[in-house]
């Protein structure tokens, strides 16, 4: 894979062959980056058409609750079209823990050996790629990653009751701006 650019988070792709993608991970994954995981997901198969990820942690310093839901959608839409659990490699014992806190671990094969090699082709997607959202698009984003982390465990809806409160407070707020004001 190629280096990617001086980032605080990158995410690095390639499809590998035999419907096998290879994302990894770099830096701080949170909110502010989600978007480009489904992004990069989606440049990939649309590549290979669906296929099954391996996602190298080595160099990924935290996953928010966010990128983990984003992720939690990646892993059950793979399982759904019949190909597998996702696989983790490099995955230190901090990220470990923040998986299997979420129930992520049950969808995922978590291994010690690196990534298949041999890509035939490396792209990146970086900050400079970020998807560029609404404010509206960003909340909904976010709600739909926390909707599916619940979905993976039904312990995380206690969890992240707040936060689902908090963005749809939040959305409804946005909206009402986003909106004309009917009686001007």
């Amino acid at each position: 894979m190629v280096e990617p650019l001086a980032s605080p988070a990158v995410i690095e792709f390639a499809p590998v062959g035999g419907k096998i993608a290879v994302l990894r991970l770099i830096g701080r994954c949170s909110h502010q980056n989600s978007a480009c995981l489904a992004k990069a997901a989606e440049l990939c198969e649309a590549q290979s058409g669906p296929c099954s990820f391996v996602l190298d942690l080595e160099r990924c310093d935290h996953m928010d609750s966010t990128f983990l839901g984003v992720l939690a959608g990646l892993a059950l839409r793979q399982k759904a079209q019949g190909l597998g659990n996702l696989i983790a490699v490099n995955v230190s014992a901090r990220l470990r823990k923040i998986l299997s806190q979420v129930g992520l671990s049950y969808l995922m094969d978590i291994r010690d050996q690196p990534p298949p090699s041999g890509a035939e082709q490396d792209i990146v997607v970086d900050e400079s790629s970020r998807v560029a959202l609404s404010r509206v698009e960003q909340i909904v984003h976010m709600i739909q990653a926390h909707q599916k982390l619940i979905e993976v465990d039904g312990r995380n809806e206690v969890e992240f009751r707040d936060v689902l409160k908090c963005l749809s407070e939040s959305l409804a707020r946005a909206t009402a701006h986003a909106e004309p004001n009917p009686q001007t």
